[in-house]
């Protein structure tokens, strides 16, 4: 694995999805109840809550650390267009986690005694997700092909017929 192959944009998605990956074992929500003077607290990883967005979120964070490390090993096929889908990649998984830090999962009404929080993992996921569509974008805009080509220049006036 030659990891010259690699660009500052590659690094940032490949270290953006472990980062992804990581944040899916961290508690990312909370839930206290106060009722009479006991006051029980107990806290969920991505994993627990999550019903299918978990899956997604897991198989983004390994798509963009496989194209990362496929790009380093040389095996990654020309035609993959690899920045755009890491942008892609990450892009849905901000969508997804920004849903659920909009979106709390609960089932039914939450009595007032019941306190619903976000806890550290939701945001280190966000971040990991935010991570992998940056590192898409800046490696599309590092590599040729997503640079802006100059604009070609005009021809040469015709040369009148003699």
């Amino acid at each position: 694995m030659d990891t010259s192959r690699l660009t500052t944009g590659d690094m940032i998605a490949g270290v953006g999805g472990i980062v992804l990956l990581i944040s899916l074992f961290l508690p990312w929500y909370g839930v206290s109840v106060d009722i009479a003077d006991v006051s029980v607290s107990e806290s969920a990883s991505g994993w627990e809550v999550l019903g299918f967005i978990d899956i997604l979120l897991f198989l983004i964070s390994v798509g963009a650390i496989a194209i990362v490390v496929a790009k380093a090993a040389g095996a990654l096929p020309a035609e993959l267009p690899a920045p755009v889908v890491l942008l892609g990649l990450g892009a849905l998984a901000v969508l997804l986690v920004i849903y659920r830090i909009i979106d709390i999962p609960t089932e039914g009404d939450v009595p007032e005694e019941v306190d619903l929080s976000r806890k550290v993992g939701i945001f280190i996921a966000f971040i990991g997700a935010a991570a992998v569509a940056y590192g898409g974008w800046r490696t599309n805009s590092e590599s040729p092909a997503g640079r802006a080509r100059p604009p070609a220049a005009d021809p040469p006036p015709p040369t009148p017929a003699v």
